[in-house]
């Protein structure tokens, strides 16, 4: 057989194999990929030992570079988009990373919340109007409790019971820095300073 049409093949795998990212065909497509190409180097192969040899190279070298390109590539398009449900501004970020109300969820961490039912160890929080599933560090959580937002582990939202300086930073921080500077003028030696 003529060489052409181990070429002829070997094109048609190339166009087989990037169609198969275009084409949702349940793997049809890859399917006829590998049998052109292995049609291709058995052609090859009858041609002589050298052809054989070199379209065998070409396909093991093409293929993991088309494969590479085409996975880079394949999320911007709009087959790639349709299929991963992602929006055109959203392939940055994965869909976990939002709310349904649109806002980020690293956003939450530090806000404070009230248990909505009994956190032992999940339940429902409302933070910001938003009624959220969450996981609560370490005890058990009544409802009602003030609790902040500690972390977001894969998607769930941990909390533990609130303190007084979660709710209040501000003051918390004033307070803190009012006894610091109360407890140092204690340490100073003020009668050494009116002589």
């Amino acid at each position: 057989m003529p060489l052409t049409y181990s070429i002829a093949l070997l094109l048609l795998y190339v166009i087989l194999l990037v169609g198969e990212f275009f084409i949702p065909s349940a793997g049809t497509v890859g399917v006829a990929a590998a049998i052109s190409a292995l049609a291709s180097i058995a052609i090859a192969f009858t041609h002589s030992l050298t052809a054989g040899i070199v379209i065998t190279l070409f396909v093991v070298i093409i293929t993991p570079l088309i494969l590479y390109l085409m996975i880079q590539h394949w999320p911007s398009t709009a087959i790639g988009r349709r299929i991963l449900n992602r929006q055109p501004g959203q392939l940055d970020e994965p869909t976990e990373s939002r709310l349904r109300s649109g806002a980020k969820r690293k956003e939450l961490l530090g806000r404070v919340g009230i248990a909505q039912t009994h956190l032992m160890p999940s339940g429902l929080v409302v933070i910001d109007g938003m009624r959220l599933d969450a996981v609560s560090e370490g005890s058990v959580i009544d409802a009602g409790t003030q609790v902040v937002v500690i972390s977001l582990v894969a998607g769930k939202i941990h909390v533990r019971a609130a303190g007084e300086s979660d709710i209040m930073p501000e003051q918390f921080q004033i307070q803190r820095q009012v006894e610091s500077i109360e407890s140092s003028l204690e340490t100073m030696d003020l009668d050494g300073l009116e002589e």
